[in-house]
C-alpha cells in the first residue's frame, strides 16, 4: 500500500482514480515487475538525486521491470481508464508502451511542480500541489468523446459488452472508433479488453482463499485455460502460479532467477 493517497473531488475524479505517494519504497528484492493495467500514470520523484526519475508512463500492454535495489520516495497519479489524454499534449495513443521524461510533455513546467513537491512538508500538501498542476494542465480540455465514455462504461460492465458490440452502438465505423478510443485511452479497444480482462482476473485472485484456475478462466471470458496462461503470459511474464508465488501486491511481482 502507498504512505498516502488520496481521491480528488470533481472535475479531477473523473479522470483521475487517485494521488499516491510512497515514501522510503524498499522491498527485499532487486527488481519486481509492474503488470499492465491499461492506464497512464504520472511519476515524480521525491528523492533529491532524481534516481527513480519523473515522467509519464502511458497504457500498457507488457510489463516493465523496476529497480528496487534501492529505497526510494515518489508521488504520482493513477488515471482511470482513458483519464490521462487531457493533461499531455500528444494524443494518448502516442504514449502506448511507452515512457517520456515528465519535461518532455510539461517542459519547464514539470522542474517548477517537482520544486514545490520537494519543499511541501506533508502529503497533504503535496497532494494540493499535483492536484494544482493537473488543473492547471488540462486546460480546459476535461470533456470526453461520448463514443469513448460509452464504450468505457460498456467495457467495464457485467457481463462485459465485446468490442462489436459496442460499435454497432455508438455511430461511428469500426475504423473511426478505434481512432478516436485510441486517441483519449493509449490502447486499440481490442487491446484494452484484453489487458482489462487480465486485470479482473488479478482481482479475482486478490479475493480467492483457493483457486480453481479453469473456472476464473470461464468466468472471465476466456475460451479456454491455454488461451487463458498465453494472455496471463503475454502481459505478467510469468505464470499464473508463479505469479501466486512471487506477487507483491496485485500489478507487482517480484522478480526472481
Amino acid at each position: 500500500m502507498p504512505s498516502a493517497f488520496t481521491i480528488p473531488g470533481p472535475p479531477l475524479s473523473n479522470y483521475v482514480d487517485l494521488l499516491w505517494m510512497y515514501e522510503g519504497y524498499a522491498t527485499p528484492h532487486a527488481q519486481e515487475r509492474i503488470l499492465p493495467t491499461g492506464v497512464m500514470e504520472l511519476v515524480i520523484s521525491l528523492d533529491e538525486d532524481n534516481r527513480s526519475g519523473s515522467g509519464v508512463a502511458g497504457a500498457r500492454c507488457e510489463y516493465t521491470v523496476l529497480d528496487t535495489s534501492r529505497p526510494f520516495s515518489i508521488i504520482g497519479v493513477h488515471f482511470k481508464p482513458g483519464g490521462g489524454f487531457p493533461f499531455f499534449s500528444p494524443p494518448a495513443g502516442e504514449f502506448h508502451n511507452v515512457d517520456v521524461t515528465l519535461q518532455d510533455v510539461w517542459g519547464r513546467y514539470a522542474d517548477l511542480v517537482r520544486e514545490q513537491l520537494l519543499e511541501a512538508t506533508s502529503a497533504a500538501a503535496r497532494f494540493r500541489i499535483l492536484t494544482d498542476a493537473l488543473l492547471d494542465r488540462s486546460r480546459d480540455r476535461l470533456q470526453r468523446h461520448p463514443a469513448v465514455r460509452f464504450a468505457l462504461d460498456a467495457f467495464g460492465a457485467s457481463p462485459f459488452s465485446s468490442v462489436a458490440d459496442v460499435t454497432g452502438q455508438i455511430g461511428l465505423s469500426a475504423r473511426r472508433f478505434a481512432d478516436v478510443f485510441r486517441n483519449e485511452v493509449g490502447l486499440t479497444p481490442k487491446l484494452y479488453c484484453r489487458v482489462r480482462r487480465f486485470q479482473r482476473v488479478l482481482g479475482i485472485l486478490e479475493r480467492a482463499a483457493e483457486v480453481d484456475w479453469t473456472d476464473v478462466a470461464l468466468s472471465c471470458g476466456y475460451f479456454d485455460q491455454a488461451h487463458f496462461i498465453h494472455d496471463f503470459r503475454a502481459f505478467s511474464g510469468v505464470t499464473p502460479s508463479q505469479y501466486l508465488r512471487y506477487r507483491t501486491s496485485r500489478n507487482h511481482v517480484a522478480v526472481h532467477d
